[in-house]
């Protein structure tokens, strides 16, 4: 066991709209979907939106996701931007961009 191994991130289990998902911690590999500036490209953000989902919930396919209704996608980028921990103003940021495309 590695010495870091205590402090990698467990599942977490929410619910959105009455049924139960399990979420997954990004990882420090994935910090690179952050670090590009797509805010005034909805393609490219629907495109890092749709990596986080695929990373935070591993069993969905790229047919659910993109087929998610906003609402849902929203309450679900919420959540994960909670287990995250991205702080009030990354959440903010993160559901503009969201919301825009």
């Amino acid at each position: 066991m590695g010495a870091l191994n205590k402090f990698l991130g467990k599942p977490k289990e929410v619910v959105i709209d009455g049924e139960k998902i399990q979420i997954h911690p990004l990882r420090v590999k994935d910090m690179h979907l952050f670090s590009k500036d797509a805010k005034d490209n909805p393609e490219e953000m629907k495109k890092i939106n749709k990596q986080i989902m695929k990373l935070s919930v591993p069993e969905a396919t790229e047919e659910e996701i993109d087929n998610l209704p906003m609402r849902i996608n929203v309450k679900l980028m919420e959540e994960i931007n909670k287990l995250n921990g991205f702080t009030n103003e990354q959440v903010e940021s993160i559901k503009k961009r969201i919301k825009q495309e």
